[in-house]
């Protein structure tokens, strides 16, 4: 069984359960099984499906025609599956199912991101090559290690991947500013300061879990408010953002007619003229 990261340990619980024994090598702050035997983690388990929604409405909304935006909403839908089972179970396989996922769905995203910008500079095919023999061996090195090593490999990859995102979502951000589409690119800054909310409640649930937790004598919350669902809706919504700039930016550089809407004033797409 790999070790479970110390700054998590305090979120387990002796609560049986359907799964038996944590395998995984984070435990969240929610206590575990404790509204029913079948589901390790309830509010994390389900709130893992807004990642489904919003994924499945990237991919059925593409209306570049590029197959690599329809592949990302199906990437970000394979996440979303993979962090429920994790969830749910708090195994170490289905662990890899939510992690590994999240790793391939930046890195299509990074692969969109370089080509629409830098369209006339580089090549499509050794951007993808490249791309995928990197992502591979950080996916053989992160399944291979256990405890805090895969939990550093893991988030590594992970923020260094996300990093590169936001660098190339804020230069698309400075092109749609620059062809007069300040409407398009508000998106970056609505859908970054989602991203930086996430990261503030991921921050608070895996480092001050006794302080949240809603246990007696030591949390300063009276009922636990489940942080890390909310880093699953945050996060998910934040993307969508930053997944439909890029949809306006691709259709920008490629002289696609476009406009851009709302649902209920708060999930933007976008359809071509």
């Amino acid at each position: 069984m790999p070790p479970i990261t110390p700054a998590l340990a305090v979120a387990i619980h002796d609560t049986p359960g359907y799964w038996g024994d944590v395998t995984s090598s984070v435990d969240w702050c929610e206590k575990n099984y404790e509204w029913t035997p079948y589901i390790a983690e309830f509010f994390n388990s389900w709130s893992s499906l807004a990642m489904v929604i919003l994924g499945e409405a990237c991919a059925r909304m593409n209306p570049t025609g590029l197959r690599a935006y329809t592949l990302l909403g199906r990437s970000i839908t394979v996440v979303g599956v993979g962090s429920w089972l994790f969830h749910a179970t708090l195994k170490y396989t289905m662990q890899m199912t939510d992690e590994l996922p999240m790793l391939w769905a930046l890195s299509i995203f990074c692969y969109i991101a370089v080509t629409s910008r830098y369209a006339h500079v580089v090549d499509r095919r050794k951007v993808a090559w490249a791309l995928s023999l990197w992502t591979l061996m950080v996916t053989l090195l992160t399944a291979t290690f256990s405890g805090k090593v895969q939990f550093f490999l893991f988030q590594t990859s992970f923020n260094g991947l996300s990093l590169g995102m936001a660098f190339l979502c804020w230069r698309a951000k400075r092109d749609l500013e620059d062809a007069a589409m300040r409407h398009v690119a508000c998106l970056f800054g609505r859908g970054f300061k989602l991203y930086l909310l996430a990261a503030l409640v991921w921050l608070v649930d895996t480092n001050l879990c006794p302080y949240v937790n809603g246990d007696a004598g030591t949390s300063v919350l009276p009922f636990n408010v489940q942080l890390h669902a909310w880093w699953h809706v945050l996060a998910s919504l934040g993307l969508v953002y930053l997944v439909v700039l890029m949809m306006g930016h691709y259709c920008l550089v490629n002289n696609v007619p476009f406009k851009m809407r709302y649902v209920a004033k708060v999930f933007p797409y976008i359809h071509a003229n």
